[in-house]
Formats: structure tokens, sequence, C-alpha cells
């Protein structure tokens, strides 16, 4: 069995459902799995929808077949042929209605709607940042888990760990509860994007104690 007819050919078991896959993910620390989505071909869209194929026990001609695509379209969003931030709006609800997620989630994973995006008018995504990062450095508790000279991270870093602590303590370091209710919880769909790369950058700690 080739990679090019199951999605399972990866795995050592072979799966042909997804009692296996299940199992794996159970195992799987919530960074872990994030990680592993990010290093997925094509990134962390591709790495989802794949991964949920795995654990539904379903072959790329049925994932592609649910997506209403062609399995040569998701090897060319794997292989980079095509880059995921340029989907359809279709196909990014296609995407959602497989993952059981709103669309804009899907958009958020893909990288069509960015950080700046949930900014003010006039407000720019490094002045956003900057605001919510010096929130977090004022937060005791936040500090005493965290390695010192948070100071020289660079923008990159600063935005992912201010963006993963958002999601974790809850705490609004963006200010987003002055956006309708409606809107705000889209912050938190954005914490997938970062939390690879913040647990990079700060040493793979354990960021939730």
């Amino acid at each position: 069995m080739t990679q090019e007819n199951s999605l399972c050919s990866s795995n050592p078991s072979n799966l042909t459902n997804g009692d296996a896959a299940s199992a794996l993910s159970a195992r799987e620390t919530r960074d872990e799995r994030v990680r592993r989505l990010y290093s997925a071909p094509g990134g962390a869209l591709m790495g989802w929808l794949f991964d949920e194929a795995r654990v539904r026990g379903h072959q790329q001609h049925e994932l592609a077949r649910q997506l209403g695509v062609t399995v040569g379209y998701l090897h060319q969003l794997r292989n980079g042929l095509r880059l995921p931030c340029n989907i359809s709006h279709e196909f990014a609800k296609a995407c959602a209605a497989y993952l059981l997620v709103p669309p804009v989630v899907v958009k958020l994973v893909s990288g069509q709607i960015a950080m700046s995006d949930f900014a003010w008018p006039d407000v720019s995504e490094a002045e956003l940042v900057e605001r919510a990062f010096q929130r977090l450095c004022n937060d005791p508790v936040v500090m005493a888990a965290l390695p010192e000279r948070l100071q020289t991270l660079n923008f990159e870093a600063r935005r992912a760990l201010v963006m993963l602590y958002s999601e974790l303590s809850c705490q609004d370091y963006f200010a987003l509860r002055e956006i309708p209710e409606t809107v705000r919880w889209l912050q938190r769909a954005a914490t997938l994007h970062d939390e690879a790369e913040c647990e990079t950058l700060v040493g793979h700690r354990d960021v939730a104690h």
C-alpha cells in the first residue's frame, strides 16, 4: 500500500480504521500534537485534515471526496505547489465541515487571517503585540513560570508567547474584552498558529504551570 493510496501507510500498524490513531492521540500531550501538526507536509491545516482522516479511518480518496476536491489537489497543498493561505472560501467551508469547526478557524489555521486582523484601526500588529507583552510582563504569576530576560525576545517570540498565555491563562492580554463576544472568541482559535513556535523559543517548557 503506497502513500498515494492510504493515509495510514506511515503508521507501523498500517491502520485500516481509527482505533490505533485514536490511541496515538490519547498518548500525545496537547503541545506534542500541535508540533506534530505543524511539522506535517503542507502545514497545520493539512496536518489537521490528515490527522482527522486517520482517526476516521479514511483513505485519501475518501478525504478528497468529502472535501469536494481531487486527490491531486490535496497532494499539491501538501507538496507546496499550492499554498493553504490561497484556498477558496468553498474549500475552507468544506474543511470546516469535515473538522467540525467554524470556517473562520480553518482560515486562521491556513494563514488567511493574520493577527493584525484582530487589531483596532490605526493600531499596527507590532503595537498590539507590544501592549499585550507588557501586560504579560506585569503579571507576577506568569513571570514566575518564564525564563528571565524576556525583554530580549524578538517580535515573533513575543507574539507567540502572548498568544499562548492568553489561551492557557484566559487572561485578556490583547484587551479583547472590548470586542463583542461573538468576535472575541476567535482570538483563542488563533493560538494554534503560534503554540509550536512559542514552545521552540522558550525551550519546550511546560508553560501550563
